[in-house]
């Protein structure tokens, strides 16, 4: 009998879809936990925002790297990828969970670029989390036309989740009180 191997994958990537926004939901509504003691947590932004551009440029090499039919580099790259995506999503966590919220401070036209990047970035962070790892199980279990159908929306909305992310770290990056 012939079983689809994406088949094995969806209940866990279904259970991390909804996982990481009722957590992030969730930290929006507790105290802050000294989880990390004395840790000054507003230098995470700046590491998420190094891992943000990261990825970016992962994103971008593995782009290159699939064009020019370097399959292994591609993967690895992806791989990378994925491994600082999750490195950054601990930091995001545990920054969320241990720091006050630092409003927006800018005004005017500024104030209005900056929310509708942050609102586009979040959205897009929530659906990109599954698109990714659809993406990437679908490439790693030689269903390379699967593949290609969804790669072709993932790694865009990808792209501009990641960019976004630098860009709103740079815009709030002033108000943050250390």
């Amino acid at each position: 009998m012939n079983v689809n191997p994406e088949r094995k994958y969806k209940p866990i990537i279904v259970g991390i879809a909804i996982l990481i926004p009722v957590v992030v939901a969730i930290l929006a509504y507790i105290p802050e936990a000294r989880i990390l003691g004395d840790f000054n947590y507003y230098r995470l932004p700046l590491i998420n925002a190094v891992l943000n551009g990261t990825v970016f440029l992962l994103l971008i090499a593995s782009f290159i790297a699939i064009r020019n039919k370097q399959v292994l580099l591609h993967k690895r790259l992806n791989t990378s990828a994925i491994a600082l995506s999750f490195v950054f999503l601990v930091c995001y966590i545990l920054y969320h969970a241990a720091a006050v919220e630092t409003p927006y401070g800018g005004t005017g036209t500024m104030r209005t670029v900056y929310y509708v990047v942050l609102i586009s970035h979040i959205l897009l962070s929530a659906i990109i989390v599954p698109m990714v790892l659809i993406t990437y199980i679908r490439g790693l279990t030689g269903k390379y036309e699967r593949h290609k159908k969804i790669a072709r929306y993932t790694w865009p909305i990808w792209l501009y989740v990641t960019f976004s992310g630098v860009l709103v770290y740079f815009m709030i990056s002033p108000y943050y009180p250390n």
